[in-house]
């Protein structure tokens, strides 16, 4: 019904973009910004009452910082607070939401320390996915396709890429000088946040210093997070809320009227341009923003606990189970254990066992085999890769026989 006659309303005010296209753009940052906190508690809120959560915080949280910054009349807005793409409205709100969600439903029943993704292939995939769609996030936030918009690309890209080797830096020097792809990952993420209130306003050189800064100070944020109470198990506060916060106040120092004056003359920078009063604008937002963000989603949780059948934490047996059984009856992975008295699984790991098929070797394909044959009983937490594993290390122990 909002969206009536929404074709044949004139471009929105000061952009060239059709209503209908600006709502939708509009509309996939307050989806984003939404799901963001959810990270900070995986594994352990319930489905339906998260779904009634968005549509509550996004109403009373998102569209109201989102307001203050970009509406003519936001009391940021006319404050002279710079914010490009969401600084405050997109990545302090969810990161300071995120803490919240932490700290309201507390840590993981098996909270594991130096936990590990499970697949970082998917890790890599989703980092790319993201960092392409990024450039569309902080550029379309020009409006336009003026040089201001492949200004903001420039240093979107330099800033991910920047916080992306330091952060792989860190880990690198920390970690027994061993690369990481997931610190890889992690530090572009935290150099797109810091840069997205900034991508307007600042200089590719700019870029790389707050890509610097983020992939520095998020990293020994997480870094603390995990030996700490706190299990924020996406790191949502670390890269999110301390990464915007970076971003707002750096966009404060290093904005400049050069990169503005690109779609709109006349306009002030921020310290490169003399006026010191931009950081204090910027340090005032980035706390009132974080406040209400904090604030109001942790009462809405303790609104939601009080009412029957809307607490969001899951039961405890539901939680060791696994939300995907819990929750929606599936699992991601299917994964089966042969019966403890069957040695089919023991012949198929030396290499000597069959089935009704003929031989069985210890190619995936025929552990995979034994493992789901017709008596396996489901268990979710064994995983084939585990029993080739086991084959190969066998192999190599007959090899080494052998050879002696």
């Amino acid at each position: 019904m909002g969206l009536k006659n929404a074709a044949t309303v004139a471009p929105y005010s000061g952009t060239v973009v059709s209503v209908d296209v600006y709502i939708m753009f509009q509309a996939m940052f307050a989806a984003v910004t939404a799901a963001l906190p959810f990270g900070s508690a995986a594994d352990r809120t319930r489905l339906l009452p998260s779904l009634l959560f968005i549509g509550v915080w996004s109403t009373v949280v998102y569209d109201v910082v989102a307001y203050w910054v970009w509406a003519p009349n936001g009391w940021l807005h006319v404050a002279g607070y710079l914010d490009f793409a969401g600084g405050c409205p997109v990545e302090v709100v969810s990161g300071f939401a995120g803490l919240a969600f932490a700290t309201y439903m507390g840590p993981r029943r098996q909270r594991i320390a130096d936990e590990k993704p499970h697949n970082v292939g998917y890790v890599i995939l989703g980092t790319g996915l993201l960092w392409f769609g990024w450039l569309g996030f902080n550029g379309g936030s020009a409006f336009d396709s003026s040089r201001r918009a492949g200004m903001a690309v420039v240093v979107t890209n330099l800033a991910g890429s920047t916080g992306a080797l330091t952060w792989m830096f860190w880990d690198f020097w920390n970690n027994g000088k061993k690369y990481s792809c997931v610190g890889f990952c992690l530090g572009a993420v935290a150099g797109l946040v810091a840069i997205t209130p900034a991508a307007g306003y600042v200089e590719p050189w700019a870029g790389v210093v707050i890509g610097l800064t983020a992939g520095t100070v998020c990293r020994f944020v997480a870094a603390f997070n995990h030996h700490s109470r706190l299990d924020d198990t996406l790191d949502v506060f670390a890269v999110h809320g301390v990464g915007g916060a970076i971003g707002n106040i750096l966009t404060a120092v290093f904005a400049t009227s050069d990169v503005i004056g690109l779609d709109t003359p006349g306009q002030t920078g921020g310290w490169l341009n003399g006026n010191f009063k931009q950081i204090g604008i910027h340090i005032y937002a980035t706390l009132a923003c974080a406040a209400w963000s904090f604030c109001l989603t942790y009462t809405i949780f303790w609104i939601m606990d009080k009412i029957p059948g809307l607490h969001l934490r899951v039961k405890e047996e539901h939680e060791l189970l696994g939300l995907d059984m819990a929750q929606m009856g599936e699992n991601a992975y299917n994964y089966h254990r042969a019966p403890s008295d069957s040695s089919s699984a023991r012949t198929a790991l030396d290499g000597q066992g069959t089935t009704a098929a003929g031989p069985v070797g210890t190619s995936p394909d025929n552990v995979a085999q034994v493992f789901q044959g017709p008596h396996a009983t489901p268990e979710p937490e064994i995983a084939v890769h585990e029993a080739i594993n086991m084959s190969e290390a066998r192999k190599s122990q007959d090899v080494n026989e052998k050879i002696v």
